[in-house]
């Protein structure tokens, strides 16, 4: 069974990127206890070596590829758009 609905016989791709919000801000909220002792430019080169697009994968193993192809996008996206944040605020 789908964690998402169907329009038309495809994923409903808002409802997918709102999970994906969630996923990796949910995520996020838990690095930061990790990172909270680390600089940030140790914290973002930590963040880089994170695996996303696995971690999506394993949330979603009975979603079809296309959902997981859409969320692992989006997922790594937002991280690479959060380390390069990080490094930014680094230099």
């Amino acid at each position: 069974m789908s964690k998402f609905n169907l329009i038309d016989g495809k994923p409903d791709e808002d409802e997918i990127l709102v999970w994906c919000e969630e996923f990796f801000f949910n995520m996020l909220n838990l690095l930061n206890a990790f990172f909270s002792n680390v600089d940030i430019k140790e914290a973002a080169e930590r963040m880089s070596l994170i695996p996303f697009d696995q971690l999506v994968d394993d949330q979603l193993l009975d979603e079809s590829e296309e959902t997981r192809a859409i969320a692992t996008a989006r997922v790594v996206e937002l991280a690479e758009m959060e380390v390069s944040y990080l490094k930014a605020y680094s230099d």
